[in-house]
């Protein structure tokens, strides 16, 4: 049985964007771990939604490699071995580089106001129990900003897409590795404050390469 946490039944968009809106969060924030099965059925039944809009938003998600489809074995969330996790965060750290380089010049004022505002959520939460859903969520939101979500949309969404494959379950569950992301998303935006775009990008890379040593070496 599934049990995911639901945004409010409004459908901004089509039916079809918010049943892949709800499954691809949940894969996200870790409510849908790779390997876990999924069921039209489950969905329809969840969402309270018909059958072609649920059965487009497998389509959809098949498509962008989230789901994985067997004749035999059903669907399933789609999983990765380390050759293809090295190879995202090679992806991410390229994209994600460039991205905060080329914004860092033109995001405003208050785009830098809630990267600070979003660290220091995230230094708040380095403190006590690791909560690894709200971890994943705040880290996401930040470097949505930091890539330039407000100025550069397109190459946002690009990056938006891969990252919900992003095996960061386990970083976050590391010893010191969210006060770790903490420090390193400050010397970022540091870098962006002084729009240094060089350094800004610079710092992005280092950070997703740090990341991906601390999981594969």
């Amino acid at each position: 049985m599934l049990n995911l946490s639901l945004p409010k039944n409004v459908y901004l968009g089509t039916k079809t964007d918010y049943v892949v809106d709800v499954i691809r969060t949940a894969i996200l924030v870790g409510d849908l771990s790779a390997g876990t099965r999924i069921t039209e059925q489950q969905v329809r039944d969840l969402l309270k939604v018909s059958s072609s809009p649920v059965r487009e938003a497998f389509h959809s998600l098949e498509a962008e490699g989230l789901l994985t489809r067997n004749p035999h074995m059903g669907t399933k969330v789609t999983e990765m071995d380390i050759g293809d996790a090295k190879e995202l965060y090679l992806i991410q750290s390229l994209l994600q580089g460039t991205a905060v380089q080329i914004s860092t010049k033109r995001l405003g004022e208050e785009d830098i106001l809630e990267a600070e505002r979003l660290n220091e959520e995230m230094r708040k939460m380095c403190q006590g129990k690791t909560d690894v859903k709200g971890l994943r969520v705040v880290n996401y939101k930040l470097h949505m900003i930091l890539c330039g979500a407000n100025v550069y949309p397109w190459l946002t969404r690009l990056i938006s897409a891969l990252w919900v494959r992003f095996p960061t379950q386990s970083l976050w569950l590391m010893p010191n590795r969210p006060k770790i992301s903490f420090q390193q998303h400050g010397r970022i935006i540091k870098a962006v404050k002084k729009r240094d775009e060089l350094l800004a990008g610079s710092f992005m890379r280092k950070h997703l390469e740090s990341s991906r040593k601390a999981l594969y070496g």
